[in-house]
């Protein structure tokens, strides 16, 4: 494990989880329609989340996602799940009038977690995550070096995934009325819906 090492996983980590897809859509609308500060358990959670699939994904190799039926209903049902998601998001009725509004409410810190399950981007990523990096090297096992990039990939995300929680923060104080906040959810769904095509198309 060497400086360029972990250079590499800071690198890949900032494009892959900076990048727009369920979580940032979805942190992004929950800024917007709740705030920062409630927003963060969602950030935390996710972080979590990553951490403790790329750890599994570390300690049982490649196995699950040679699995077709298992990657099969990890595609779907994160398809599916995301598609109600994002429905709910679109058909929400804020209220601008009042501290949070009637919108959905925000994921709580758990919630952040189970949603990483159900998140065929992250399984995808963590996949080609450690084939990348978790091979062993200079007298580091395989297991470690993953394992190292889960740990250092979830650290690293819960900062990104801040800063698309922020940027829709900072919206909300532009998004005066309930139409403008509507407009704005059902925007957020649809790049929701529109992060899912790569999915929907491997």
């Amino acid at each position: 494990m060497t400086l360029n090492w972990i250079l590499s996983v800071v690198l890949f980590t900032i494009a892959s989880s900076g990048s727009p897809g369920p979580n940032n859509m979805l942190l992004t609308t929950t800024g917007a329609n709740h705030g920062f500060a409630r927003s963060l358990p969602h950030v935390f959670g996710t972080g979590v989340g990553i951490c403790l699939i790329f750890l599994g994904l570390a300690a049982f190799g490649s196995q699950l996602l040679q699995n077709e039926t298992f990657r099969d209903v990890l595609k779907w049902g994160g398809v599916l799940y995301l598609a109600w998601l994002a429905f709910k998001i679109a058909t929400s009725r804020p209220d601008t009038s009042s501290a949070d509004g009637d919108s959905a409410k925000p994921l709580t810190f758990f919630q952040a977690i189970l949603f990483q399950g159900l998140n065929p981007k992250v399984w995808l990523g963590g996949a080609s995550g450690i084939l990348s990096f978790g091979s062993s090297s200079e007298g580091w096992s395989a297991l470690a070096m993953s394992s190292a990039f889960a740990v250092l990939f979830a650290v690293i995300s819960m900062p990104c995934a801040a800063v698309w929680a922020l940027l829709g923060s900072s919206a909300r104080y532009l998004l005066k009325s309930t139409r403008s906040l509507r407009i704005f959810n059902i925007s957020m769904a649809a790049l929701l819906l529109a992060s899912l095509v790569p999915v929907v198309l491997s």
